[in-house]
């Protein structure tokens, strides 16, 4: 019975990792080092955009998805069936187990830029972004997955330790109001103001499990302690006779215009960037982006559990015989032995505000120009969040061999993956200029392998854009060669 409850939970738990809409790093790798696209702003408020002006069309700017996993890929998790099951997808514990790191990280990210506009006034470039932003990560240790698909008999005498999860969720609006100045014909700065409204939030600010198992493995002891904030519409809270949260329940209802739209969880965050120009050919880059926090006051709650519960046995001797007048269905025994349990482990809740920071990331990247076409480029990328640090390391070859069309070749090293091969294209017909970016296109080729997947595309208008590599004396397509006056000679 122990060992089947065991794969139940489980299985559970592997269907919300690889169902969950979220997985580690937010990407924008490629995108970085493709300056001609006005979004590489985005990264570097420092980059100026090469045209004067530049406007994006609205809701179809820049749309973002994002996928990470620092561990497993999906076909870790579910495979072919064998034997009986051959014809089926079937769970595989211990694929999936095998492919787990110390501590796991999963994240996913969305973004729709909403509006986008860029313009140049001498030496400064402005920048006014209207974005919608969401950001969700799940964590949680290996031993904790090894106990469950084990057991506890390699445990006797001695603690596991299950560590703690790690839930974060958060989505917001943004408005962000740049500034890009060059200083010299070295150094260009910028700098970005955001004013951020919460839209929800849910926070794990404490969490921690073990499990005891005796010597003689009668007597197993579980602790469990966490703290979870959370900003979200609940409809109502029951409780039981000791004033302990009993039910949650939500209303669609309350997910309508007003929820969306409200503007009382407020933040602010600032991104820095630079550019330094070593050489003609040669340029550093450097950016932190999200240095800030949003505090949330609506529809604040905080939900304390804390508890132990030792577990001596159940008893089923009088489940055997149906014809007891004292017998007692199983599931009447288990259902005792979970409300037990339910009894040490109940949650309290409490109102009230709280702040939570922004993912901070770290740019550092150059690029040095090998032909008046083609820069190559290296770029590393650090995030920081809870305490936690991950980083990732790209290399890109950025080509330009006609005016209005562009393309960017990566590789990137991230979550321990190594197979991130990334493309980006930018091209402009008019004033009309569409990019598509990504920093792993084999996983639109074999997804089931990947741990790393993005896309961002979107469309731009560009208005008043100079062919940096055109001499001044070079003559364009456009000129008629009539046109050219004759040198005069006396």
């Amino acid at each position: 019975m122990t060992r089947f409850l065991t794969k139940i939970f489980l299985t559970g738990l592997l269907f919300v990792i690889v169902t969950m809409s979220g997985v580690a790093q937010k990407l924008n790798n490629t995108l970085y080092l493709m300056q001609n696209v006005p979004q590489s702003n985005q990264v570097n408020p420092a980059i100026q955009p090469e045209c004067k002006v530049f406007v994006g069309f609205p809701a179809l700017s820049s749309i973002y998805f994002n996928y990470s996993n620092s561990s497993f890929a999906y076909s870790d998790v579910i495979t072919d069936g064998t034997g009986i099951r051959s014809d089926s997808l079937v769970v595989n514990v211990n694929s999936f187990h095998d492919a787990l790191k110390t501590t796991n990280f999963l994240s996913q990210q969305f973004e729709l830029t909403l509006f986008a506009l860029g313009i140049r006034a001498k030496d400064f470039y402005f920048t006014l972004d209207v974005i919608e932003k969401e950001d969700s990560r799940f964590s949680f240790d290996k031993e904790m997955i090894t106990f469950l698909k084990n057991g506890n008999y390699d445990y006797r005498g001695r603690t596991a330790n299950w560590g703690g999860l790690g839930v974060d969720a958060n989505s917001y609006h943004e408005i962000a109001l740049g500034v890009s100045k060059k200083i010299n014909d070295k150094w260009t700065v910028g700098v970005k103001g955001k004013v951020l409204f919460g839209i929800a939030n849910l926070h794990m600010e404490e969490s921690d499990m073990s499990v005891f198992t005796s010597l003689t493995g009668d007597q197993v002891i579980l602790n469990s302690k966490h703290r979870l904030r959370a900003s979200i519409p609940i409809n109502q809270i029951t409780y039981d006779a000791n004033g302990y949260v009993e039910d949650i329940n939500f209303n669609s209802d309350d997910f309508d215009e007003d929820f969306f739209l409200n503007t009382d969880n407020k933040g602010f965050a600032v991104d820095l960037g630079m550019t330094y120009k070593m050489d003609e050919k040669t340029t550093l880059y450097a950016s932190v982006l999200d240095i800030g926090a949003i505090t949330w006051k609506s529809n604040g709650y905080e939900f304390v559990q804390d508890g132990s519960f030792t577990y001596n046995g159940a008893d089923w001797s009088q489940s055997g015989n149906s014809n007891d007048p004292n017998y007692r269905e199983i599931e009447d025994v288990f259902d005792d032995l979970v409300d037990d349990i339910e009894d040490e482990f109940r949650v309290s809740d409490l109102t009230g505000t709280y702040s939570v920071g922004l993912p901070t990331k770290i740019y550092l990247g150059g690029s040095h120009q090998i032909h008046n076409k083609v820069n190559l480029g290296a770029l590393s990328r650090t995030e920081i969040f809870n305490g936690k640090v991950q980083s990732s390391l790209t290399l890109s070859a950025n080509a330009r061999f006609f005016r209005n069309l562009s393309t960017s070749l990566s590789y990137t090293a991230v979550n321990n993956s190594y197979n991130n091969l990334g493309f980006g294209v930018a091209a402009k017909l008019g004033p009309v200029q569409f990019y598509t970016i990504t920093d792993n296109v084999i996983a639109a080729i074999r997804p089931n392998s990947a741990q790393v997947a993005n896309v961002r595309f979107g469309f731009n208008l560009l208005f008043g854009c100079k062919d940096k590599n055109k001499k001044k004396d070079e003559c364009s397509w456009s000129e008629p060669l009539g046109n050219k006056k004759k040198p005069l000679y006396k």
